[in-house]
């Protein structure tokens, strides 16, 4: 049926791919979803199915109240604590339901939609680093943004206690997916140790108690190494404060958000990775990446022997493509935001050359149609796929 659809729409004579990205750009989410709760309006309970075995992924939305899909809306991706909910994480960012069925909480006042997922299981204590805790939160995103009129360029991932390691480490991990990250109460600890340089491209803010037993001298390496390097990242240590939500700085916390938007099309990242399903940079793409550079969050106790696979884009004014990958496949992803696609292109990864001696690039539009029906994001849109084995 895909195939039928796509001969249909590439016999129109309008579909060029210019015309299409424009299109994609301005479209209303293509999933229609009804309210699930017509008590309290804006409020979604969703569900949707996860990888292999695994159960199903659920999550909450709170739309703001003049929500409409004609526009885009910034966004907030929240993270529980132990002990605590995705029901109250959206109370602290959208407020508690008043008697008429309102909220007039923050994100409210501000226009955000909040995404809160039921990302930890059950009695779960710790944040444990898997891949099925960023499945969670990153298939949970990517639906949304299916359903709902989200701005993928200012989409802030954020958490508390627990749900504020998994909001550091998962930006560490996929910071070409945020305009910013809020960990609360967060503990630095294996990967985000490790992947601390990633932390160059997303804008972080920390919120602390400062007597929250030993957590700001146990995050004192990671933080230094920051804002040595000047990393845009402010910390806020609350004096004489312990392990606590902080709901008086959210007032600060709308004011920095305003400021941000992420910069997808990025001319020159070098990132690491420590886990196989850490392979998406903004327009790199990796798959069988080396087992010498991979170890699982359970054998942790064995990561001072591996050292982290490191990946590097670099787009010159010449219009020429470098990529050093250290996967055996790599696919590169281009874009007339990216490129010029009016003059000879060059791409090379790992010294081999992808395109013909010509550097002529035509936008194809299976690949335009099959980038947005995976990523979800219809504001940047890949036109060509070029793949090295």
């Amino acid at each position: 049926k895909r195939n039928e659809l796509f001969d249909q729409i590439k016999g129109l004579e309008s579909a060029s791919c210019e015309t299409v990205d424009r299109l994609l750009g301005l479209m209303r989410p293509p999933v229609n979803t009804p309210s699930t709760d017509e008590v309290r309006p804006g409020m979604y309970d969703l569900e949707i199915p996860s990888y292999g075995t695994m159960p199903p992924y659920r999550y909450l939305v709170q739309l703001p109240p003049e929500y409409d899909p004609d526009r885009k809306y910034p966004t907030i991706v929240t993270l529980h604590g132990a002990g605590s909910t995705p029901s109250m994480q959206l109370d602290w960012w959208c407020g508690s339901w008043t008697d008429n069925n309102q909220r007039f909480g923050q994100a409210s006042r501000h226009g955000y939609i909040v995404i809160a997922p039921f990302w930890g299981e059950e009695d779960q204590g710790v944040y444990r680093f898997t891949a099925r805790e960023h499945g969670a939160v990153l298939y949970t995103l990517r639906d949304a943004c299916n359903r709902f009129s989200i701005d993928t360029d200012r989409v802030f991932i954020s958490g508390h206690s627990m749900g504020g390691d998994a909001a550091w480490d998962i930006a560490l991990a996929h910071p070409d997916l945020w305009a910013g990250a809020i960990p609360i109460v967060a503990t630095a600890g294996k990967y985000i140790t490790r992947y601390w340089e990633n932390a160059k491209y997303v804008p972080f803010y920390f919120v602390f108690g400062g007597v929250d037993g030993d957590r700001i001298s146990t995050d004192a390496i990671d933080l230094d190494r920051y804002l040595k390097r000047d990393y845009n990242v402010t910390v806020v240590e609350f004096k004489g404060r312990g392990h606590e939500d902080f709901y008086e700085e959210i007032h600060n916390l709308f004011d920095w958000m305003g400021r941000y938007r992420r910069d997808f099309w990025l001319k020159e990242f070098e990132t690491v990775s420590l886990r196989p399903w850490d392979s998406f940079y903004w327009w790199v793409e990796l798959s069988n990446m080396p087992d010498r550079a991979m170890i699982d969050p359970y054998d942790w106790a064995s990561a001072g022997n591996v050292t982290a696979a490191q990946t590097s884009g670099r787009v010159t004014p010449s219009n020429q493509v470098y990529v050093k990958s250290p996967a055996s496949s790599t696919a590169v992803y281009l874009s007339p935001k990216l490129i010029d696609y009016k003059i000879s292109t060059e791409v090379n990864v790992d010294n081999k050359r992808l395109t013909d001696m010509s550097g002529n690039i035509q936008g194809d539009l299976r690949t335009m149609l099959d980038d947005v029906r995976t990523r979800c994001d219809r504001q940047n849109v890949f036109w060509n796929r070029l793949i090295k084995e």
